[in-house]
């Protein structure tokens, strides 16, 4: 096609492509979750607007909706089954490390993001 209208589809053509490869690259990025020693499951009332332990903070409760291979964490009202977290470490995911310095902590978990270190988390934990 020439004529005036030949650049604009050049542009069409090249922001199609990288739309493209954007929606690939994060269609075939795993999601890398270490796996934490929590194996504890159970039902308790989740805390009003939390959401798993991304947003988990000191003195927060967690439950394991998932196993220890593959832990799913969500935020819960503190009571039997559940694990406190005693402290929350950013842009970390050496868990043994952090954690050895937190007095009473048992287990831990950690997030490597996919997407950049500032994105990592350590959450250390003990049972309620």
């Amino acid at each position: 096609m020439n004529g005036p209208n030949r650049p604009l589809m050049i542009v069409a053509v090249v922001l199609a492509a990288l739309g493209a490869g954007a929606l690939a690259v994060v269609a075939l990025t795993p999601d890398d979750e270490a796996v934490p020693p929590i194996a504890a499951t159970g039902t308790h009332a989740v805390t009003a607007g939390a959401v798993g332990a991304r947003f988990a903070r000191a003195g927060d409760c967690l439950i394991n909706d998932g196993t220890e291979a593959e832990p799913v964490l969500r935020l819960v009202s503190c009571g039997a089954g559940a694990y406190t977290v005693l402290a929350r470490f950013e842009g970390v995911t050496d868990a043994d490390r952090v954690c050895a310095q937190v007095q009473g902590y048992e287990y831990n978990y950690s997030y490597d993001s996919p997407l950049d270190t500032e994105l990592d988390f350590v959450l250390c934990l003990r049972p309620v």
